[in-house]
């Protein structure tokens, strides 16, 4: 090393050692392949804590919301695909319920349309589209023979085997494996759709001029069924008023624009909307009375119905 003439190293050459002493330690250089895998690893996993985390709190928060009534009963209605059951049972009410019914009235000297439009609540203008698109069946009545009344006979209880696989599913029962019970049932429960449906015509002719032809007739019974009737009579007068506040201006504006299929396009809106009241009717009394009382048991483990 070159030195100063007294020996010493060159005062220049100390200056640039010191001032290297001073200069910090280089940056780590550029991470590797294997570096680079491992920090986008981490950042995975990190992403990962953080989604399981969201996920668990989305959990617990449906879990607290299905815990209290109200989750309770959506769970329900969601469990027996009450707005599918609620079409279907729309379509078929036109299909086959309706013909039954103009043809029974008919039978009996009433006029179907007059319990239609006492049920709907329609003003004079409306129920004139309702007149035109439907007949009084007295026609039907003259001209029916065995084999028709046998399809309208069987369509009806067409629609109250629906009915009864409805509740059979609110209330977790399996279908009862004795047909003449199952039949049994299906016609005292068209007896009484038609002794119902004969008080709203005695009461649209009879109590009108007084002001009664609105009075409600529901009849229910009692015991278990009590708050399931009580529960779905008060979900049909909600839709009833509701009904009487819309359905007339709609009739009449839909028959304006559409003609005849118009007026379809509202009534199975007010049968798809009746359908979701008899469901929540009988979700609703299931629910009262279940209430204090310990989680029902699991369907599959259900006794079947022994029918007497």
């Amino acid at each position: 090393m070159a030195g100063s003439q007294d020996g010493q190293p060159d005062h220049q050459l100390q200056e640039l050692i010191g001032d290297q002493a001073d200069v910090p330690a280089a940056r780590n250089p550029a991470p590797t392949g294997v570096t680079r895998r491992q920090m986008l690893h981490d950042r995975e996993r990190r992403l990962l804590d953080q989604e399981r985390r969201l996920v668990d709190k989305g959990s617990h928060a449906v879990e607290r919301m299905q815990a209290t009534a109200a989750g309770t009963f959506w769970s329900r209605l969601n469990a027996i695909d009450f707005m599918n059951s609620s079409m279907q049972f729309a379509a078929l009410a036109v299909l086959v319920l309706f013909p039954f019914l103009v043809v029974v009235s008919a039978e009996s000297g009433g006029d179907a349309r007059n319990g239609l439009i006492l049920r709907l609540g329609l003003d004079q203008k409306a129920a004139q589209d309702v007149d035109q698109l439907m007949s009084s069946g007295r026609h039907a009545v003259t001209t029916l023979g065995i084999v028709g009344a046998a399809v309208v006979l069987l369509g009806a209880l067409g629609i109250a085997s629906t009915l009864q696989v409805w509740y059979q599913r609110v209330y977790d029962q399996p279908p009862a494996h004795n047909v003449v019970r199952q039949l049994a049932d299906r016609f005292l429960w068209l007896g009484g759709l038609v002794l119902y449906l004969a008080l709203q015509d005695f009461a649209f002719t009879n109590l009108k001029p007084v002001g009664g032809a609105r009075v409600p007739t529901d009849v229910v019974g009692w015991g278990r069924l009590f708050p399931v009737g009580v529960a779905t009579a008060l979900c049909v007068t909600g839709l009833g008023v509701f009904s009487n506040l819309l359905f007339s201006s709609q009739i009449v504006s839909s028959a304006t624009d559409y003609g005849p299929i118009g007026v379809v396009m509202i009534l199975l809106s007010y049968l798809i909307g009746l359908g979701v009241c008899i469901h929540l009717g009988a979700v609703a009394g299931r629910l009262w009375n279940e209430r204090g009382s310990e989680p029902p048991a699991d369907p599959e483990e259900l006794p079947e119905v022994v029918d007497r």
